[in-house]
């Protein structure tokens, strides 16, 4: 059998943060050995070599990835260079596997600790990735056949500021907005109220509600079904919605927009 490769994954002592990228790794299935360095620190080379038994099925380390603030001097990677092995920092890793993804920074979380975004795109078919941190501290990650990945946007600027992962997303309604209407968000194609979108009943919480509303108007910029998005919505925040059925226009055809304009 051909020998396994494993990816030594280098962390400064008393970092933190690179805990999601391990979740990532886990699972895209690679096999990963973690070291913790420093200044001074001596190598210990326990699973780094390659295997002399057993068939030769161990080819130890065979990659190194290094999170930020582990230098070239290090005595890990100093190692890995008398060997040869190929050395990456953790975000040139991301850029690469986010090249043609479209990465989405989220803040806001449903009731149950899912981030609103995710579940809207997951309900409407979207099959989008999520790599999350969870409120214990634990990370999970889910990769669905999508192109969008949901992603703590606290972990985004504390680690990784100044870098830019993924494509940017196309925006259908880029100038649309939401304003707040007795007990209603009403939604607009732009800020000259000339296109209503659709509307949902307002969510009671006064350190979510801003921040909830904007993420459905993220989801409507992204292309989401207006119903998708409301049932989703309803279903999270636990709201009815009763009253008469709403006049969906958010549709951008030239073909539908004829036939509202003749009534049909």
């Amino acid at each position: 059998m051909w020998p396994k490769g494993k990816i030594l994954f280098l962390v400064p002592k008393g970092s933190s943060g690179w805990q999601g990228v391990i979740c990532l790794l886990n699972a895209l299935h690679r096999n990963v050995l973690i070291r913790e360095t420093g200044p001074g620190e001596s190598v210990d080379l326990a699973d780094l070599l390659p295997a002399v038994e057993a068939g030769m099925t161990d080819g130890g380390a065979t990659e190194i990835l290094y999170w930020p603030g582990v230098d070239e001097e290090d005595p890990y990677r100093q190692w890995g260079l008398t060997r040869g092995i190929l050395q990456t920092e953790v975000s040139q890793f991301l850029q690469r596997y986010w090249e043609e993804e479209v990465i989405l920074p989220e803040s806001i979380v449903s009731k149950e600790g899912e981030p609103v975004l995710w579940r809207i795109l997951h309900n409407a078919g979207y099959e989008p990735s999520l790599l999350w941190e969870k409120e214990n501290g634990e990370w999970e990650v889910q990769i669905g056949n999508g192109i969008h990945w949901i992603i703590p946007e606290a972990w985004l600027k504390e680690y990784w500021q100044g870098f830019t992962f993924g494509r940017l997303p196309y925006l259908y309604f880029p100038d649309s907005y939401w304003s707040i209407h007795g007990d209603l968000v009403e939604y607009y194609r732009d800020e000259k109220g000339y296109e209503y979108l659709g509307s949902i009943k307002t969510y009671q919480d006064g350190d979510l509600e801003k921040g909830i509303y904007g993420v459905v108007l993220q989801a409507l910029q992204l292309g989401v079904p207006w119903r998708n998005i409301r049932r989703t919505y309803e279903a999270l925040m636990e709201i009815d919605h009763t009253g008469p059925q709403e006049n969906i226009r958010w549709y951008t055809d030239e073909i539908t927009r004829a036939e509202w304009a003749v009534g049909t």
